[in-house]
C-alpha cells in the first residue's frame, strides 16, 4: 500500500509540474505578444498623445494577466490572489518598459539601445524584488533589493536589448542572420521570438526563486 501511496504521490508531483510548465509557457506567450503589440502601437508616437496612452494601457492589461498565471504557478490556481498588488506591480513595470523605449528614442542609434538596455537590467532588480515579495505573500515593500533577482533581470535586459536592435537596427544584423538561418526573415520577428526565449528563462528562473520561499 505505501508504494501504491508512494507512486500517487510521484505521479501528482509530476503532473503539477507539468501543469507549471504550461502555465509559464502561457504567460510568457502573453507576455512577449503584449509587448510586440505595445511597441507596434507606440513606436514613433510622442510621449503624451493618444497612441501612447493606449499603448500604455494594453500593455499593462496584458502584464495584469502574465502575473496572475504568474502567481498561479507559483502558488496553485486560487481566487484569493492579490489583485490590488498585482495591478501596482503590472502598472510599474509597463512605466518602467516605458522609460525604457523613451530612453532609447531620445539617445537613437545602437548605443542608445544598449544604454537603455543597462537602465532596465538595473530597474527590474528592485521591480522583480518587489514582485517576488508579492508571490511569496509578503508586503510588496519587504524587501526592495533582493540580489537573488540580479541574474534574471539581467537575462530579461538582454533579451529587450536583442528584441530593440533587430526592430529599429535590423538592417545591421541581416548577414549574421543569414549565418544563422534566418535570412529572409524579418528582423523585427526574429527579435521578438529572442525575446520569448530570453522571456521564458527569466521566468522559469523567477519561479523557481519565488517557490522556494
Amino acid at each position: 500500500m505505501a508504494t501504491f501511496d508512494a507512486k500517487q504521490m510521484q505521479s501528482l508531483t509530476g503532473l503539477q509540474a507539468t501543469a507549471r510548465t504550461f502555465l509559464m509557457v502561457g504567460f510568457t506567450v502573453v507576455e512577449t505578444l503584449t509587448l510586440g503589440l505595445w511597441l507596434a502601437l507606440v513606436e514613433g508616437a510622442p510621449v503624451i498623445s493618444r497612441p501612447a496612452a493606449i499603448g500604455l494601457a494594453v500593455l499593462t492589461l496584458g502584464l495584469v494577466v502574465e502575473h496572475v498565471l504568474t502567481d498561479a504557478t507559483v502558488n496553485g490556481l486560487s481566487l484569493s490572489f492579490p489583485v490590488t498588488r498585482i495591478a501596482g506591480v503590472s502598472v510599474s513595470e509597463a512605466l518602467l518598459w516605458g522609460l525604457w523605449l523613451g530612453i532609447a528614442d531620445q539617445l537613437g542609434g545602437v548605443d542608445g539601445i544598449l544604454v537603455a538596455g543597462v537602465v532596465l537590467t538595473v530597474l527590474l532588480v528592485p521591480q522583480h524584488s518587489v514582485e517576488d515579495n508579492v508571490l511569496r505573500g509578503e508586503a510588496p515593500l519587504s524587501e526592495t533589493l533582493n540580489l537573488d533577482t540580479v541574474g534574471f533581470s539581467l537575462v530579461e535586459g538582454v533579451g529587450a536589448t536583442v528584441w530593440l536592435l533587430l526592430v529599429f537596427e535590423g538592417q545591421q544584423f541581416t548577414d549574421l542572420l543569414a549565418t544563422l538561418g534566418f535570412g529572409g526573415v524579418d528582423p523585427a520577428a526574429v527579435g521578438l521570438a529572442a525575446l520569448g526565449v530570453f522571456l521564458l528563462v527569466e521566468h522559469d528562473i523567477g519561479v523557481t526563486l519565488a517557490r522556494q520561499g
